[in-house]
């Protein structure tokens, strides 16, 4: 036998005898010998410290057990019995936990880790602990629980037999069914599942993976809400389309493609859509869709046609008579012959948000008194020139973004918004290359962004001088961004310094002559958040004095 194993036996014998100091110097000639210890030494070496009353000796013995022999149950099991001794059942209880996570469930003494985490666990647990089930008004329970995601509601079904039945008696819980946070696909039976909880009344249902479409539409009479992931055909779309007939808000991302037909065959047969969005549209050469349907309870309309597509631009003029009580719109890589609103037939004077980018058209923006949020991006055939006639200034509008706007000018900017700035609280005019520093500084003077929250000036015209008098005057600003500007550390300083500032954001990316101290200046000291780029390159500029 080895003379270890022989010590350690002289040694238990006399622990059996209760004559424990005789075993402690047993044990301690054994693990002073060995490098590498057998956990059956550490553990008894544990217990007799334990019956010294030296409890904080055998904790560490129990610690040093877990971290040599890390799925052995024996560390585990000292260590929760020490911990208890010594009054932390808190640290005994995440012990056990911890073990659980380490041990196979095969290992011999893994059964008596689970029960010790068990009872540990309960009597660590509020001593008056309740089913809220079984407490709470079934009412107040729902409501309570409406409020979680839908991946949680399917969680709390695997909580017991009780809240299971009681989640599938609650057909209101099941009327979101919310897929988009899976991370495996979604089986055919699950879904069928899910409905049948509901009884029929889904209304809602979110999935960014491909599932039996049709199916889910006949099955659920009333959903009013579909929002979907890639993976369908053209055809499957327009038949689901064609059974919902309640459905009001279709949403088709970027992943999922479809075509202009079947855009135009969707709008037709869905007479009751309030809201629907289309973020890749395809076209063939040649092809002109044939709009028709009712289209009058339409509010919200996305079209984007897919950068870079080959076929033939859609032709806006035949549409916008069919939308005339639109809210919000939004195109992309459209083409129009008239004009937006049309001269005649009141339609579109309601609309308060109009976004265009690659757009071929003549927009009149003064003849929308509603407008509220005006984004063009590209316009090919800008409308951006003062235009004479009765129409009002937009005084209402809040959001104005004009982008890569080669003949933007002050003139056009006052032509637009009058002189009365006060609604204004949104300003983006990145790389508009027309507007000079004077005319920056005209408007800036003028009040154009005293009432600014958010505000993008971004392109190489924009000085420290012209961001100094800025934050002189814009006080309400939360985010602002100056992105490939000549701006150094001295127009950093003027926006953070500046008392009273409510900046919380700061995009200064390509900003080459602002140094890295100013960058470590606004994000450590005045706790901004700031985009940037090039630190190496920043770290070599000019640095200034920040106090």
């Amino acid at each position: 036998m080895d003379p270890s194993n022989q010590i350690q036996k002289l040694g238990q014998q006399e622990y059996r005898r209760k004559n424990y100091h005789a075993a402690l110097n047993f044990f301690n000639s054994v693990i002073s010998a060995e490098k590498r210890l057998d956990v059956s030494v550490l553990d008894c070496r544990a217990a007799t410290y334990e019956k010294f009353g030296d409890l904080h000796a055998a904790l560490k013995d129990g610690r040093r057990m877990i971290s040599d022999y890390k799925t052995d149950c024996a560390g585990y099991l000292r260590t929760g019995k020490i911990l208890q001794l010594l009054d932390k059942d808190t640290v005994a209880l995440g012990i056990y936990k911890y073990g659980l996570r380490n041990v196979s469930p095969s290992a011999s003494q893994y059964r008596l880790l689970r029960d010790l985490h068990e009872s540990m666990n309960q009597k660590c647990g509020p001593r008056k602990a309740k089913d809220p089930l079984a407490v709470l008004p079934m009412e107040v329970a729902q409501m309570i629980i409406s409020y979680l995601d839908f991946k949680h509601v399917v969680s709390m079904t695997r909580v017991s037999t009780t809240w299971r039945d009681y989640l599938k008696s609650s057909p209101g819980l099941w009327a979101n069914l919310d897929f988009s946070k899976a991370k495996a696909n979604i089986p055919k039976a699950a879904i069928q599942k899910y409905i049948r909880c509901s009884r029929g009344t889904v209304t809602r249902l979110t999935t960014q993976q491909s599932i039996n479409l049709q199916h889910v539409v006949t099955q659920c009479k009333s959903l009013e809400h579909l929002e979907m992931g890639g993976g369908y055909t053209n055809a499957s779309l327009i038949k689901a389309a064609s059974v919902a007939r309640n459905l009001r808000c279709l949403l088709l991302p970027a992943r999922c493609e479809t075509s202009l037909d079947c855009v135009s065959q969707i709008l037709g047969v869905c007479k009751n859509l309030v809201r629907a969005e289309f973020h890749n549209v395809t076209s063939t050469p040649s092809f002109r869709p044939n709009w028709k349907g009712d289209m009058s309870r339409l509010r919200t309309l996305v079209v984007f046609m897919r950068k870079g597509f080959v076929g033939s631009i859609p032709l806006f003029d035949d549409l916008m008579h069919m939308i005339p009580d639109i809210r919000e719109l939004s195109l992309r890589g459209w083409i129009l012959r008239t004009e937006i609103p049309p001269a005649s037939g009141g339609a579109m004077t309601r609309l308060e948000k109009l976004q265009l980018a690659d757009f071929d058209g003549h927009v009149n923006p003064l003849a929308l008194p509603s407008l509220r949020i005006l984004d063009l991006g590209i316009v090919l055939e800008a409308f951006l020139n003062p235009v004479p006639g009765p129409y009002p200034t937009i005084a209402g509008i809040a959001e104005l973004s004009i982008s890569c706007a080669s003949n933007l000018s002050s003139e056009c900017l006052v032509w637009l918004l009058g002189s009365n700035f006060d609604a204004l609280r949104k300003l983006h005019l990145p790389q508009c290359i027309e507007i000079t520093d004077l005319d920056l500084r005209n408007l800036i003077n003028m009040g154009l962004i005293d009432h600014i929250v958010d505000l993008d000036l971004s392109g190489p015209r924009l000085t420290d001088s012209l961001v100094q008098l800025l934050a002189a005057r814009a006080l309400r600003l939360e985010r602002v961004k100056v992105a490939s500007s000549s701006i150094t550390g001295v127009g950093v300083k003027a926006l953070v310094t500046k008392p009273g500032s409510q900046l919380q954001f700061l995009d200064i990316t390509d900003c080459m002559h602002v140094a890295s101290d100013a960058v470590a200046f606004a994000r450590h000291l005045k706790g901004l958040q700031v985009k940037c780029c090039h630190e190496e390159a920043r770290a070599k500029n000019k640095k200034i004095r920040f106090e």
